[in-house]
């Protein structure tokens, strides 16, 4: 919690630590101490974490690194962008803006967010088809390909 400030994503980097070693249990060093182990995969899902917020940062809360070739028309001004795609995540319901975030912003796969939330790989898809359908209704044409492009081509 120290590195993180916050409480959650230091439970959640630790449960993924020690997924991650039980995952890949047969292929660890015997050589290595398990304390050192431990140790080092939790730097890697730390520095993992590190990156995701700073791309998530980048992409969502500073649209200046939007080029301004695929700006709308419609909104020149970049903070009245930035708006639009807060408040369009914004309106999603919690718990689908969630999956969204945990799939597109923090790169998790559909298992692992079926196994965080105790909800089935259907559940996920399902919630992600409907969260996109919803960002198409709420934003216009050139704004969807806009989040399109932050979101999904990475």
């Amino acid at each position: 919690m120290r590195k993180t400030k916050q409480e959650e994503v230091a439970k959640e980097l630790t449960q993924d630590t020690f997924i991650k070693l039980w995952k890949y249990r047969q292929q660890m060093d015997a050589t290595i101490g398990l304390d050192q182990q431990i140790f080092q995969k939790a730097r890697q899902i730390y520095i993992d974490w590190l990156r995701k917020e700073a791309s998530y940062r980048r992409h969502v809360e500073t649209p200046e690194n939007i080029p301004a070739e695929i700006s709308s028309a419609a909104f020149n001004d970049r903070h009245e962008l930035r708006d639009a795609i807060h408040s369009a995540l914004n309106s999603l319901p919690a718990k689908r803006k969630q999956i969204f975030e945990l799939k597109h912003v923090h790169g998790y796969s559909y298992k692992e967010i079926s196994r965080l939330l105790g909800i089935s790989t259907k559940t996920v898809d399902s919630q992600l088809l409907k969260a996109l359908s919803h960002l198409r209704k709420t934003l216009s044409n050139s704004h969807f390909i806009i989040i399109y492009i932050l979101f999904f081509t990475a």
